[in-house]
């Protein structure tokens, strides 16, 4: 198991990677911070600066605001069906749009469920690469965030990608797909 730092224009973005696949990501916070949590969370990691060239490339286009479609490998193995259906739903959200809670409720066929998904996203282990910064109340107010940074940083990402968040969810919501 590897572990990166990532120098972004917003700061250190850290991950980790199991056998080629992402696991987990931390968004833009002190250094020293995210090695401490990353060391916690996964110890015996070792860091590998040169860890998936490509997705690093990615990660600071991202942040420097060029859209960016992250197709790398992730492995959520580890977490319950539901949040496994909601991660990968959430994943195909395009850059610079939002959905609600409620719909991707009701695209893992579990209508009524918002609240649960909400849930789902707070624990996300890969944010960035599945971006529930994307997901929004139904009444298109942001909702929570539990990154580092919380709500400024989540709508600060959604103004990056030019997603509206005016709370007006009519002029910037579409249903994610069924599945990614």
């Amino acid at each position: 198991m590897q572990f990166s730092l990532i120098d972004t224009q917003w700061g250190p973005f850290g991950f980790v990677v199991r056998d080629g696949r992402l696991v987990t990501t931390h968004l833009p916070d002190n250094a020293q911070r995210t090695r401490r949590r990353i060391a916690r969370e996964w110890p015996g990691a070792v860091e590998d600066t040169k860890a998936l060239p490509g997705f690093r490339k990615q990660v600071i286009d991202y942040f420097k605001g060029k859209p960016v479609d992250f197709n790398i490998d992730i492995d959520v193995s580890d977490l319950p069906p539901f949040r496994r259906a909601v991660i990968e739903v959430c994943r195909g959200i395009p850059y610079g749009e939002t959905v609600s809670y409620a719909d991707l409720a009701r695209a893992v066929g579990k209508p009524g469920a918002a609240r649960a998904v909400g849930g789902a996203m707070a624990n996300n282990p890969i944010p960035l690469v599945v971006p529930c910064h994307r997901v929004l109340r139904t009444d298109g107010t942001l909702g929570g965030f539990s990154s580092p940074g919380g709500l400024t940083l989540k709508e600060r990402m959604l103004e990056l990608e030019g997603a509206s968040t005016n709370g007006d969810a009519s002029t910037r919501q579409r249903q994610p797909a069924a599945a990614c």
